[in-house]
């Protein structure tokens, strides 16, 4: 029984639409999402974001703190860490994850800088890991939200997706599924149901667009290792 899948990030929570700065942001969002895997719940995931001008440019400012303490009856696992990004017209500017995974440190600095995004990957094992991308070789990171731009049920989304995590550009394909009503906090919301897959991951996620980017009700994903879940307790606005 894989735990690894549990070590979830929540890739591609927020996106920051092209347009310009506007003259009064919205206030600043809050959510927290709960983890299960094996139809037991095993942690927790809370973020905050809000938008920010820097120098007459709109910024999109995301964190989130991530806690898993999963002991099943064969194996344990624990999780613990934060993550920080900043959004701007350009796609992601700055990205940052520090998380301790069964005791072990690890950590991954991005930053886009002169057309060439730079990632720093830092852990025990592997030590440190320096990988330098050229704006031109992606579409979009995993904290853009690329699947905001399919225009319709059924259609079909392909990109080159710098994954943020691995720090690697790969293929991705999103498809919009279906709508779907949910609900969360008790309002009933139509969702888009948008399926994703790459050759790390694939899975399904409801979203729903708003002001800030978008909200997430429940992600089903798969990896190498097995299955996870996540759903979302509360959400403010």
């Amino acid at each position: 029984m894989g735990m690894k899948p549990v070590k979830l990030w929540l890739l591609c929570l927020f996106f920051l639409s092209a347009s310009p700065a506007v003259a009064s942001p919205p206030a600043p969002g809050e959510s927290r999402l709960a983890v299960y895997t094996h139809g037991f719940k095993v942690g927790e995931i809370t973020s905050s974001y809000s938008r920010r001008d820097e120098g007459g440019r709109e910024l999109l400012l995301y964190t989130s703190h991530t806690r898993i303490n999963a002991d099943l009856l064969v194996t344990s696992y624990s999780l613990e860490g934060d993550e920080e990004a900043r959004i701007g017209s350009e796609g992601t500017r700055f990205y940052r994850k520090a998380w301790q995974e069964n005791g072990v440190r690890h950590q991954v600095d991005g930053k886009l800088e002169g057309g060439i995004f730079r990632c720093v990957s830092t852990g025990v094992a592997a030590g440190q890991r320096t990988v330098t991308i050229p704006r031109e070789r992606y579409d979009f990171t995993t904290m853009d939200c690329p699947e905001l731009r399919i225009k319709g049920e059924g259609e079909s989304l392909e990109i080159r997706l710098l994954d943020l995590e691995s720090c690697e550009v790969v293929s991705r394909h999103y498809r919009w599924v279906r709508s779907e009503r949910f609900t969360v906090n008790g309002l009933s919301d139509l969702y888009r149901v948008i399926e994703f897959r790459d050759r790390n991951r694939s899975g399904t996620r409801w979203i729903l667009p708003d002001t800030l980017g978008v909200r997430i009700a429940r992600q089903d994903g798969n990896s190498s290792s097995g299955s996870y879940t996540v759903r979302a307790v509360d959400s403010a606005r």
